[in-house]
């Protein structure tokens, strides 16, 4: 026997378990979160699939539900051990690589994870059971093969697991190339998932937050070892600072790409406990707005003050880039607004990963606060750019160029006032064939929306907000919680949604501009006023949020606050 039980024991980073989960193992109910308990079978087949759920099936196979027993049994428990070794031992003999009993027994990551605890569990074997650590070593080596094999290596997190799983492997192996190999492999991945900004590239802010947490597991396992880091850890080390600009002022994520409600509370950094905290704790950032190369501006009024705290702050999120992303959504061009306590406008979230009506759609770019082209095909490969940008200490003025769909030109500009805290958004839409574009503004699961004219009232219990549309021909409408077509919902959790609306606003031509201001206040509605300017193109509104009421002059190429003469002020 070869197996290190040292670096078994080194690597094993965890060695608390919840005496409720024992028990309930026990007494044969199996709880894997998300989903609900199910009661275990008394000779399985590793082919149950109770709630037809490919996440579950993947949980499954991982064995990794079978982790409270091993620790439970490490510190002495019988019958944790028993029910350990009799559920880990037929999974081995029922799931040859050659004939497994489930595509899912040897997917990316789900062997990953499973390898993990086989190695883990050497230590447990040498004490309960040694005359069957020859037996676990042939499986742990199996294990290693199968990861080192680079036709079975997935993407993104995936392989990072798999490739932690191989380093562990190696370690507890004994086997010098397996962990070279594995942090050349992962020293790849660093610089492919990470940007230098700190930026996970799989397109959804929960996965740049599972991803640092993964990453710093996985990295510690080289410190336990007195090994250095694979080249590229230091990007991921930017990443807190990233993570605490996309939270909200309510201390959440910002739900872009499959991200549901949570917080990064997880992260040990000053930023994110200042985020989490409401300022209690940590450190702001420096920057009000942050634009990140891979396709994400987070911008806000302020990190908080004495009189008046980060969790009363104004956010939004403007998305750019490519659209096709491990986890994230066609959402170029899409924005999130919150103000005043209350996240007006969001992105659906994920709900799940098997295929439904629900899925189908939060993952669309119609489901998002952008514009389209209707009755056209979007381009699945879409690329939005930033064609320019400028932050002074009163503006945030972006420009977006937009090519999802053929013979289109879309283009959105997004201004964003520090001091009134709300955005004035302009849409171009150039076609050689007249055209519908309809202008998209999903609002959150605790927003009402009441359509006028050319605006749209918006309330969240005594909170006032609004959407105003310019004066010309418009159609505004709302769905909400509608079946056939799927809309009207926005994903709370696994899936869990909750009715939401959505703001359409159509018009139809071969040239269209749609003007838009999203604003929020302390007191009543907010209100926009036209001002009358005598230039072809640009735009002059007075826009009164309750906070202040002010002035705004945008140009094709500028924007200015300009005094508002006194003869109008309030």
């Amino acid at each position: 026997m070869t197996l290190d039980l040292l670096a078994a024991t080194r690597q094993d980073f965890v060695a608390s378990f919840r005496p409720a989960d024992v028990k309930q193992l026990l007494a044969g109910r199996l709880h894997m979160s998300p989903h609900p308990a199910w009661a275990l079978p008394e000779e399985p087949t590793w082919k149950e699939d109770p709630f037809t759920d490919r996440n579950w099936t993947f949980q499954y196979h991982m064995l990794r539900w079978l982790e409270p027993l091993r620790r439970a049994a490490a510190k002495g428990d019988q019958r944790a051990y028993a029910m350990w070794w009799r559920w880990t031992k037929d999974w081995v003999e029922k799931n040859p690589r050659s004939a497994p009993q489930s595509p899912w027994a040897w997917t990316d990551m789900s062997d990953g994870i499973r390898a993990q605890q086989l190695c883990l569990a050497a230590p447990l074997l040498a004490k309960q059971d040694p005359q069957q650590l020859e037996w676990l070593e042939a499986v742990i080596r199996d294990h290693a093969e199968h990861l080192a094999d680079p036709k079975f290596m997935g993407n993104a997190n995936h392989a990072l697991h798999q490739q932690e799983s191989l380093f562990v492997c190696g370690r507890v192996l004994g086997d010098e190339d397996l962990w070279t190999l594995a942090a050349d492999r992962m020293s790849a991945l660093l610089h492919e998932q990470y940007d230098e900004q700190g930026v996970n590239a799989e397109g959804a802010v929960a996965y740049h937050y599972n991803n640092y947490l993964w990453w710093e597991r996985a990295l510690k396992r080289f410190d336990a070892e007195r090994m250095p880091r694979p080249d590229g850890a230091d990007r991921h080390l930017h990443a807190p600072e990233e993570i605490a600009h996309a939270t909200r002022p309510d201390g959440t994520l910002v739900s872009i790409g499959d991200t549901d409600l949570q917080n990064p509370k997880m992260v040990e950094s000053p930023f994110t406990a200042f985020v989490t905290s409401n300022g209690r704790s940590g450190t702001a950032p420096k920057d009000l707005v942050k634009v990140y190369d891979a396709g994400y501006v987070f911008g806000r009024s302020g990190w908080g003050t004495r009189s008046r705290p980060y969790a009363d702050q104004t956010f939004y999120s403007l998305r750019f880039g490519p659209s096709r992303r491990v986890h994230g959504h066609p959402d170029g061009t899409s924005l999130t607004y919150s103000a005043s306590g209350v996240n007006w406008l969001v992105d659906p979230g994920k709900y799940q990963y098997d295929k439904s009506p629900a899925r189908a759609h939060f993952t669309s770019r119609a489901a998002h606060s952008v514009l389209t082209i209707e009755n056209r095909k979007v381009f699945r490969n879409a690329d939005v750019q930033l064609v320019s940008q400028l932050t002074t200490s009163r503006i945030h003025d972006f420009t977006l160029e937009d090519d999802s769909f053929s013979g289109v030109e879309l283009r959105r500009r997004v201004i964003f006032s520090i001091t009134g805290e709300y955005l004035v958004v302009i849409d171009h839409v150039a076609s050689k064939r007249k055209v519908t574009g309809t202008q998209r503004w999903q609002l959150g699961p605790d927003v009402e929306a009441t359509v006028g004219d050319h605006h749209v009232g918006l309330a969240s219990g005594e909170r006032r907000g609004a959407l105003w549309f310019d004066q010309a021909p418009l159609d505004l409408s709302t769905v909400t919680a509608q079946d056939d077509p799927f809309d009207g919902f926005v994903s709370t959790g696994w899936k869990k949604m909750a009715p939401a609306t959505a703001v359409l606003a159509r018009r139809s031509g071969t040239e269209l501009r749609f003007v838009t201001v999203l604003a929020a206040g302390p007191g009543g509605t907010p209100t926009v006023d036209p001002v009358p300017f005598g230039q072809p193109d640009w735009i002059c509104l007075d826009i009164d949020t309750g906070r202040l009421r002010e002035r705004i002059l945008i140009s094709p190429t500028a924007v200015s606050l300009p005094t508002i003469p006194s003869a109008t002020r309030l």
